[in-house]
């Protein structure tokens, strides 16, 4: 096998395991945003969700044309993350913090590979600036709410 692709497999499997963290994260979001009762909090966590599964599309496209196939290897199991809710807005914003904690360190993983093709680095720094941008705005939102 060529080093070529060697490097586009390992491509493909970084990019599936962060395929696999935004599905998470985005069903996370849909299950904490069901016990949120201020309205500017709840849209906020919906539209992380809500980009979550957007950017999960764009990586799974990328998979396919890269020769790949997306695998969903949950690395949380639905019906445990519905049993571990947390039942404070202040606990489901620090388990919002905690999924931007792990995304930021898969994205940062894909950009310090050397062999990721450049426009592929410019999609991942992308999403990696629009996660970043929608946690702010949640985090900004908890601190008007004290």
């Amino acid at each position: 096998m060529s080093s070529q692709n060697l490097a586009q497999l390992h491509t493909v499997k970084k990019l599936n395991q962060l395929f696999s963290a935004l599905q998470d994260v985005k069903k996370k979001c849909e299950t904490f945003a069901t016990g949120i009762k201020n309205q500017q909090v709840y849209q906020t966590i919906i539209s992380l969700a809500v980009e979550n599964n957007q950017y999960a599309t764009e990586i799974s496209s990328l998979i396919r044309s890269l020769g790949g196939e997306t695998e969903i290897t949950s690395t949380e199991n639905l019906a445990d993350t519905k049993s571990k809710k947390p039942r404070s807005e202040k606990n489901i914003l620090k388990a919002c913090e905690k999924s931007e904690q792990l995304l930021m360190k898969m994205y940062n993983d894909v950009l310090t590979e050397h062999y990721v093709y450049d426009s592929l680095k410019k999609m991942i720094k992308n999403q990696l600036n629009g996660i970043n941008f929608s946690f702010h705005r949640l985090q900004l939102l908890n601190t008007f709410q004290k």
